[in-house]
């Protein structure tokens, strides 16, 4: 599902500014903020064997809308969950016919006003007449205006008795007016009719600005720098001349920007499927974190001198074209997916509630920001003729970027164990160790001038360990401690703390966020903010991201991101403010203070 935003590209980093639910209520009837909703049945004597057919009753409040059941761009349809005796049927909930919204360019279907929906329940043959036949429906709603979402669910309960099914004579005005209103149930052609208008074209360009600068951010982490800057380093070592830098510039572009195109295809594709995917899905799944393990071992070897890959190669040997640097460019984007920063964050939460052919773009200007550094080398002669001249200090430097990468590898190894089990880690480290020993068998058959073909098959030995031996581990049925004493996060538990009137810290994380981890090294984890939030009485909830939860992923696209980390501050008095996504002590111990 995803959210309305209002001139969402003018609010780029910032979250939806979300309203506080009401508490829901028991009974036939709830008011709240925003609606009143009432439960009415047909009949309030159902016969065995018959069906009872349910109405609820919504009345929103002007400017307020819930979507319909083919929501559009955003937002998503409501849904019921019962609760009725063994056996009862449910059929599809009906809508009235929705109105089509547009907002900065995005097409949604809303209800407004008084709104009736209906829904047939087929009850069981061996109820007994004349026995109570208590009901109860969890309606989950996501009620919006043009500024703010509430995913403001209600609980409304029936007490009825099994009879005959006479018709409750109260009832039939409000049934007779919602069954000539109900829409006919939607197909997929229905579905697809309405044209898209064009997406404003300035929230347009500032996301894709964003996205821009985002990508080019990601060169600075410790898994992507290293590559860029060797790569740079043998672009300027093998001498070539300007066609020859603009192939390699072209290449690695190519690379970088198919390899982030190809990750936002198949987020958008499962999205639409139904899951609750979010950037850097990948790395939910241990067996993909063990390959890149194998990955950036690899590429740590090379730099330490183990054997020589021609497209990072600085020893003075041809660079290797087009094809080489296209591989360097993929590999340079697929290992920088853990890491989100500014701008990112933003734009690609804003790209997941665009159409996809939009949303793809927006990608595209990741990539394109991320291969900026390379191609400003590859078409402009001035900045290749700033770069030092060649010479050994090159070699020392490579080797002195390998540290990184070797730290990269182990944390990878660490993640799969917090994944999978120390079995699961064993069993990648064991990859990891028998490709290293292919690999330094490769690299003495290249300086002996041979092909080394055996060693290599002896490489890809590894991945059979990573099939067979990384395998996920049951879900721990508790968070990992930290030093703030964080809970779990539930919505349910953060709307109850709200309603207390106390001081809310919620942040989300994942093992394989490296900003994440940054922060929590930084900030979180620190002495001081744990005694601010103690004196200041905060109590903080802790949504771990690592593995796929869906309740995280509705909550992330309920604040237009895409994936983590994320941390909301919610004072005593009421509200919520999105903080920073670079934490520092001095932010969190003045918020601390002032709750």
């Amino acid at each position: 599902m995803a959210y309305p935003l209002r001139a969402w590209a003018g609010m780029l980093l910032a979250a939806l500014a979300f309203a506080q639910p009401v508490p829901a209520a028991a009974g036939a009837a709830a008011d709240h903020e925003h609606y009143r909703a009432e439960l009415v049945p047909e009949t309030r004597a159902p016969a065995p064997g018959g069906t009872l057919t349910a109405a609820f009753h919504i009345a929103l409040k002007p400017g307020w809308h819930i979507y319909g059941p083919i929501p559009g761009d955003t937002g998503y349809a409501p849904m019921v969950t019962w609760t009725a005796p063994a056996g009862t049927g449910e059929g599809p909930l009906r809508h009235p016919p929705a109105r089509r919204l547009v907002l900065a360019g995005l097409v949604s279907n809303v209800h407004e006003g008084d709104v009736v929906l209906l829904q047939d329940l087929h009850l069981p043959q061996s109820l007994a007449v004349g026995s109570a036949l208590p009901l109860a429906a969890h309606l989950d709603l996501l009620v919006c205006s043009e500024s703010s979402c509430v995913p403001d669910p209600v609980d409304l309960d029936l007490a009825l008795a099994v009879g005959a099914g006479a018709p409750d004579p109260a009832a039939a005005p409000l049934f007779e007016r919602a069954r000539a209103a109900i829409a006919p149930p939607p197909t997929a052609a229905k579905a697809s009719a309405p044209a898209v208008p064009a997406l404003d074209l300035a929230a347009y360009a500032l996301v894709f600005g964003a996205a821009l600068l985002g990508g080019l951010i990601l060169n600075l982490m410790p898994c992507v720098f290293p590559i860029l800057s060797l790569k740079a380093m043998a672009l300027a070592r093998s001498g070539g001349n300007a066609a020859h830098a603009r192939q390699e510039a072209l290449g690695y572009s190519t690379g970088v920007i198919g390899t982030i195109l190809a990750l936002g295809g198949a987020l958008l594709l499962l999205r639409s499927a139904g899951s609750a995917a979010g950037w850097a899905f990948q790395l939910q799944n241990p067996s993909v974190v063990a390959g890149l393990l194998l990955l950036v071992t690899a590429i740590a070897l090379n730099m330490a001198g183990l054997f020589e890959l021609p497209s990072l190669s600085v020893n003075g040997k041809p660079s290797s074209g087009f094809s080489g640097s296209l591989a360097t460019g993929a590999l340079a984007a697929f290992i920088a997916t853990p890491c989100t920063g500014p701008f990112m964050a933003g734009a690609l939460g804003a790209a997941l509630i665009m159409p996809p052919l939009a949303a793809l773009g927006v990608f595209a200007g990741l990539g394109l920001g991320m291969a900026l550094p390379f191609l400003l080398l590859g078409f402009w002669a001035p900045a290749r003729r700033m770069m030092p001249r060649p010479g050994q200090w090159m070699v020392t430097l490579r080797h002195v970027l390998a540290v990184p990468m070797f730290a990269t590898a182990l944390g990878l190894a660490w993640l799969v164990g917090r994944q999978a089990g120390t079995g699961a880690m064993t069993a990648a480290l064991a990859a990891a160790l028998l490709m290293g020993l292919a690999l330094w068998w490769y690299g003495t058959q290249q300086r002996a001038g041979h092909r080394g073909l055996p060693a290599l098959a002896l490489a890809m030995g590894a991945l059979p360990v990573i099939a067979l031996g990384v395998v996920p581990a049951p879900v721990a049925a508790t968070a990992p401690a930290d030093s703030l004493g964080g809970q779990p996060f539930a919505e349910s538990r953060l709307d109850a703390l709200r309603r207390e009137g106390k001081p809310v810290f919620v942040y989300f994380t994942a093992d394989w966020c490296l900003t994440c981890k940054v922060n929590e090294a930084a900030a979180l984890d620190t002495q001081a903010v744990a005694k601010a939030f103690t004196t200041g009485g905060v109590t903080v909830l802790r949504g771990d991201w690592t593995r796929q939860d869906a309740a995280i992923s509705r909550f992330l696209k309920a604040h237009g991101r895409a994936g983590v980390p994320l941390y909301l501050w919610y004072p005593a008095g009421g509200g919520e403010s999105e903080l920073p996504q670079v934490l520092t002590q001095d932010l969190l111990v003045g918020l601390a203070r002032k709750s």
